[in-house]
């Protein structure tokens, strides 16, 4: 019996952002999963509204730093540009040929550039394809997971802070499915690992949100942490923050002391309650003087 050709010769991804048309089929194969190492070969590369400079240096591309031929790990892209390319890969068959477009938006100095479009030839030589991520054991997911979480650190450290959350996330996804943990009847020292693992990357994309003003979501994931650690200083000082920011100065210095609670020599901390304890005091001042207002006025 003969294996069926792939009939589907073009591929959008849901937000049309990235665009696959087929130009030499291939027999079908299974697809790349998560850490299937791929050979491609990346041809006649066209980048519009940017430079092929402007792929490494601003949109901090691994994969289109030149044509010719790529190795690669699915999984292993960290920016957003490559998360994308890894996307179109996973719906290839081996020795298929296609053309790829992508969409990137205008990174956030040239905002009024407008998106940049990149289409390129790309041919999936070899897929050493690795077992699908339900046939993991709970220990290899940590140690994926941990590899992700030490990435986005990384990213972190170098301002990149959406490609840091998007590692972070993806960590975090491959520990939820692990869940509910203590079915497992795991070793006990791997068991604490992956609940550690998880709270600090609950903690990193607070860290992540937080440094994009995203204040409601900073909340959401503190709270999660706190929830299962009340005496996270991390997460306790974030919310803090983020509570502050929104105004909401009896939480924020709430949190504040509890962190000074647990480190009274945190500057920082000390900093941020004051900013937020006079904020406080100030409007119950404001609303002292409109009762005593109102009183005077019947």
């Amino acid at each position: 019996m003969s294996l069926i050709i792939d009939t589907i010769v073009q591929w959008k991804s849901a937000d049309k952002s990235i665009e696959k048309i087929v130009l030499k089929p291939a027999i079908y194969t299974k697809k790349p999963t998560e850490r299937s190492t791929c050979n491609i070969l990346v041809e006649k590369l066209d980048v519009r509204r940017a430079s092929n400079k402007d792929l490494t240096e601003k949109y901090h591309t691994n994969i289109l730093d030149g044509e010719g031929e790529k190795v690669l790990v699915i999984g292993e892209a960290s920016a957003e540009i490559d998360r994308k390319i890894e996307n179109a890969i996973q719906m290839m068959n081996i020795h298929e040929r296609s053309l790829v477009t992508i969409t990137m938006p205008a990174i956030e100095s040239e905002v009024n550039s407008g998106s940049i479009i990149v289409e390129f030839q790309i041919t999936l030589i070899k897929c050493e394809r690795n077992k699908p991520i339900w046939e993991f054991n709970a220990e290899e997911k940590y140690k994926i997971a941990l590899r992700y979480k030490e990435r986005g650190i990384e990213l972190f450290k170098d301002s990149r802070i959406t490609d840091a959350f998007y590692k972070f996330s993806r960590a975090c996804k491959i520990l939820i499915t692990l869940e509910p943990i203590p079915d497992l009847e795991l070793d006990k020292q791997l068991e604490s690992n992956i609940n550690n693992l998880r709270f600090m990357l609950y903690n990193n994309m607070a860290m992540c949100h937080l440094s994009r003003k995203n204040y409601k979501h900073t909340i959401t994931l503190c709270t999660k942490v706190l929830d299962k650690d009340k005496n996270n200083v991390k997460a306790l000082y974030r919310r803090g923050v983020a509570y502050g920011n929104m105004n909401n100065n009896e939480k924020a210095v709430a949190d504040m002391k509890e962190v000074l609670t647990l480190e009274p020599n945190n500057n920082a901390a000390i900093e941020q309650f004051n900013i937020y304890n006079t904020k406080l005091q100030e409007s119950i001042q404001r609303s002292n003087d409109m009762v005593k207002k109102m009183f005077k006025t019947y």
